[in-house]
């Protein structure tokens, strides 16, 4: 199992710009204008000033001072003028140096989403945050067993529909370890293991292992399972979780068959497990 009305500029402007971004999709642009990309890199670097990138303030100045481009250059620690170039459309930037000049910015997750889009017509790797407080109120709303997982597995929250199944046992602190590892998910808990779960849970995981390559957590992760005996034996499914239907042991209910219902907000994987009768 290998696992390796836009107000940018503070005002509202027309929306002859989404119109021509629509015209535009891979071509050049027209000279003059400007793409979503350079739009906000101008909005977020007018608005920083040397300290908010690290910088010292320039001997002689009073007061802050709207961040130059060259500044930009000096923070990102990269050759004179090429942010210049890529503010200016004539340097189409990496997708690494892009997310190094959001990072510096400041951009919001919208707008690092926004930039990306425009520049590469792809979504940018999700960004790792802190759970919010807010996750427990919303699984608590949920009547199904729902947990929601941070991308190396630890669970953030849960209702009390999900920790029954687990019942003395008590849920686990890894969801991931736990579904894919454990003696108690292979044996015991999720019901033909290896045809109806495992398969799916190690593509759930091999999505990690590409988006989040800077992570030393998931990548141990990765390396155990691919280490493991009995997920090196396993046929590759074609999907991930998200519409998997299988059967688990409940604690209270014996055997509950389930489809899983997976969605995903700030990079948090929410898992909703709806009870189906058969």
């Amino acid at each position: 199992m290998p696992i390796t009305v836009h107000a940018y500029e503070g005002r509202h402007t027309t929306d002859q710009s989404l119109v021509d971004a629509s015209r535009r999709g891979r071509g050049a642009v027209k000279r003059g204008a400007s793409r979503e990309y350079q739009r906000l890199m101008r909005k977020y670097r007018e608005t920083r000033s040397r300290p908010d990138v690290g910088l010292n303030p320039l001997p002689g100045r009073q007061g802050p001072t709207k961040l130059r481009q060259p500044d930009v250059d000096e923070a990102l620690r990269c050759g004179a003028g090429v942010y210049q170039k890529v503010e200016s459309g004539r340097l189409r930037p990496s997708p690494e140096l892009f997310l190094r000049i959001a990072q510096t910015l400041g951009f919001s997750a919208h707008d690092r989403r926004v930039a990306h889009l425009d520049l590469f017509d792809s979504e940018p790797p999700p960004a790792v945050r802190e759970p919010r407080p807010y996750w427990q109120c919303a699984v608590d709303g949920q009547r199904e067993m729902t947990c929601v997982l941070a991308p190396d597995g630890q669970l953030v929250a849960y209702n009390a529909a999900f920790a029954a199944m687990f019942g003395d046992r008590g849920v686990p602190p890894d969801f991931w370890r736990w579904a894919l590892l454990s003696d108690h998910a292979r044996n015991t808990s999720l019901i033909d293991w290896e045809t109806a779960w495992a398969p799916y849970l190690v593509e759930e995981c091999r999505l990690l292992s590409l988006r989040y390559r800077g992570s030393p957590v998931i990548r141990r992760l990765c390396t155990d399972l691919a280490d493991d005996p009995r997920l090196q034996s396993l046929s590759r499914a074609d999907s991930d979780l998200n519409g998997c239907a299988g059967s688990v042991w409940h604690s209270q209910k014996g055997i509950s068959h389930v489809r899983v219902l997976a969605a995903e907000s700030e990079g948090f994987r929410v898992l909703t497990f709806l009870a189906r009768g058969e």
